[in-house]
């Protein structure tokens, strides 16, 4: 890179003003003054565009106040019968591996919230045509 020594030697600026531009700066001036070229045109804004936002916020709540209440309604779990769930135990497992997977916790809340009456007990016996079955297992 080259030394400069800024003592003793000028750096031109590297602009350069066209000869008479300040004397005729007036004159230029008001003629452009005059002429009314000085006024600008406004920018022109479309209110299609601000319709067009508006109409897709609409239409996008609208998508969405038909979508939630599908969304919410829709059962992700089907209710089962208590007669299917009782056929599928009955099918797939016997008494005895049922009661292998209760705890004695569980046996114990089973016999308290199931409170037989003998009376109801003893007709049921009485209705029913497998009585003998029931005697003699």
């Amino acid at each position: 890179m080259k030394h400069f020594d800024l003592h003793n030697k000028k750096i031109p600026s590297g602009f350069k003003v066209p000869e008479n531009y300040f004397e005729s700066l007036e004159t230029r001036m008001m003629a452009k003054i005059e002429s009314g070229s000085t006024e600008k045109e406004s920018k022109v804004v479309s209110l299609f565009h601000r319709k067009q936002i508006w109409i897709s916020a609409i239409a996008a709540i609208f998508v969405a106040l038909l979508a939630i209440p599908v969304y919410f309604n829709s059962n992700t779990t089907e209710n089962i019968e208590s007669q299917t769930l009782e056929n599928y135990l009955t099918t797939e497992y016997s008494t005895y591996d049922l009661i292998d997977k209760l705890s004695n916790e569980d046996l114990q809340n089973l016999e308290t919230s199931i409170s037989l009456n003998e009376d109801a007990v003893e007709d049921y016996l009485l209705q029913d045509e497998n009585l003998d079955y029931y005697l003699n297992e």
